[in-house]
């Protein structure tokens, strides 16, 4: 099965959230548009940069899409979502930088 194509739409400010649209296309014609908000306060508190948030909704959005179709008879993934504080720190973790080794310097000999 030919994997869809997940396309950014743009978002949207609300009083307490930022949408953020993304439109799934199959290869047959198929599409769904999908709306996933994030908390303002989220962005406010340093929880989520602004730069990252379009990726954690994608992010998001497609473990969905692999769920459901790796159980192709459960519901597909509801049309607006909102971002989860466990989504936001599973984000994280996920895309944590690994750890610099330091070497100590060389002794001149």
């Amino acid at each position: 099965m030919p994997t869809p194509h997940v396309e950014y739409i743009g978002f949207e400010n609300g009083e307490t959230t930022r949408e953020y649209r993304l439109m799934v296309r199959h290869a047959d014609g198929q599409h769904y548009q999908f709306t996933l908000a994030i908390e303002q306060e989220a962005f406010r508190s340093g929880r989520v940069r602004y730069q990252d948030a379009a990726e954690i909704c994608f992010w998001k959005l497609q473990r969905a899409l692999v769920a459901w179709d790796l159980e192709p008879d459960s519901a597909p993934p509801a049309p607006r979502q909102k971002v989860t504080e466990a989504d936001l720190l599973q984000y994280r973790d996920a895309h944590a930088g690994k750890p610099r080794r330091f070497l100590a310097p060389s002794s001149p000999a």
